[in-house]
């Protein structure tokens, strides 16, 4: 995976807008709990917090993707900012991602 490649995340009914780093999470295994309280994941936070050194070593490789799965379960779609973006990481991850069309209103969604 590409180093600096990041993914934008768009909540439909917020609108909200994210920013997903793919790959290794340099920013876990730097600031370990900092990061992933900033992420407000706390499981994995209180893993870095119990394991200090090499909960932060553990979680780096794959603290992205759980990431990115969390955001997906809250609602959030991906984003394409570019031609072709999104298909390559959904390459690179092995997972289709759903894609953000347009902001939804809660009305629509009751009446749909």
């Amino acid at each position: 995976m590409q180093p600096n490649t990041t993914l934008q995340m768009r909540h439909p009914v917020t609108g909200e807008n994210l920013l997903v780093s793919m790959g290794y999470a340099w920013s876990v295994l730097l600031l370990g709990p900092i990061e992933l309280v900033r992420r407000r994941d706390w499981p994995l936070a209180a893993v870095s917090v119990l394991l200090p050194i090499l909960g932060q070593i553990l979680l780096a490789p794959w603290a992205n993707r759980a990431y990115l799965k969390r955001l997906l379960r809250r609602g959030f779609r991906a984003v394409s900012t570019e031609p072709g973006h999104v298909s390559r990481i959904e390459w690179q991850l092995g997972m289709q991602l759903p894609r953000y069309t347009g902001r939804s209103s809660k009305s629509a969604e009751g009446s749909a």
